[in-house]
Order: C-alpha cells, then sequence, then structure tokens
C-alpha cells in the first residue's frame, strides 16, 4: 500500500511539473477588430472552434451598462460532452482591465445565459451569450477566449467598437 501511494505521489508531481512548464510557447490567433456587427470568422483550440461573433450592449437589472458577447462553439474532436463554461476560458478588457460577468440582465435584452452550461457531443455546435459589467460605453472591448486546461496555448481575440 505504501508502494502505491509514493507510485501515485511521484506520478501527481511529475503531471504537475508537465502542466507548469507546457510548450514554453504562446499562440495568438487574433480574429482581427470590427465593430459589434462584424465579419464571422472561427478558430480551432485545443478539440473545439470557437468563434467570437459579435457583441451588443444591454442594461443589468439596477440598470447598468453591460455588453453581451456572442460566441459560436464547436466540439470538434472531444469525445465527451463539454459545456462552453467547462472548455473555455474567458476574458473580455476594457482599458486593459478585465472585465465581471454580469448575471442578472434586463429582460429586455433577450439576453440567454443557458447555453454556458449546456453539453455539447462530438460534431454539435453551438451559440453561446455572456455578458459582462463595462466600466463605460466609449472604450473599445478586447475580448480573448482560450482552453480551459491544455498545454496549448492558443488564444482567440478580438476587438470591438462599442461607442454609442
Amino acid at each position: 500500500m505504501k508502494k502505491v501511494n509514493v507510485l501515485l505521489s511521484i506520478v501527481l508531481v511529475l503531471m504537475f511539473a508537465m502542466f507548469a512548464l507546457g510548450s514554453g510557447e504562446e499562440t495568438s490567433k487574433n480574429q482581427g477588430t470590427g465593430t459589434a456587427e462584424n465579419q464571422e470568422s472561427d478558430t480551432s483550440i485545443g478539440d473545439y472552434t470557437v468563434e467570437i461573433q459579435s457583441c451588443r450592449l444591454a442594461k443589468d437589472y439596477e440598470g447598468k451598462d453591460v455588453v453581451i458577447v456572442k460566441y459560436f462553439y464547436t466540439n470538434v474532436a472531444n469525445d465527451d460532452a463539454t459545456a462552453f463554461f467547462t472548455a473555455f476560458d474567458e476574458t473580455v478588457y476594457q482599458n486593459g482591465v478585465g472585465l465581471n460577468e454580469s448575471y442578472f440582465v434586463d429582460d429586455s435584452a433577450k439576453y440567454n445565459s443557458d447555453n454556458q452550461m449546456k453539453e455539447i457531443k462530438k460534431g454539435a455546435s453551438l451559440e453561446v451569450e455572456v455578458a459582462y459589467e463595462l466600466n463605460d460605453t466609449t472604450t473599445d472591448i478586447e475580448v480573448e477566449v482560450k482552453e480551459l486546461f491544455s498545454f496549448d496555448d492558443t488564444i482567440i481575440t478580438k476587438t470591438f467598437s462599442i461607442a454609442q
């Protein structure tokens, strides 16, 4: 029993070391800049493709400004059904500062947050919306998406002009 625990500990330490070291390279795939309704372009990240499609302004339940970013992702090669929120780490920046997600958007925004948690099987695709609290409504936002757990350092970025 003691040998099994030691062997398991060694394997875990080696796995952690491999994860921490990674490939040492960062790959960034920039989808370009655009307006709130711009061209579509998908990019591969690991077992998925993800497209940062568009954004639109809305209000949260307190009347504060939010931006709703629309993503489209496909499970290309993962045999396990996967949800957007467990597959990707997405961050939206304004003036270089990450924005907090907004969970309670005004009903008039027709915001559908349900798809973030829906699992999709290999070959399936799904449109997902995520809302973020804005600092202002004049400064561009930069959206970054990377795979949540991966040795692949690919980051997809897209900038949107949200000025009204």
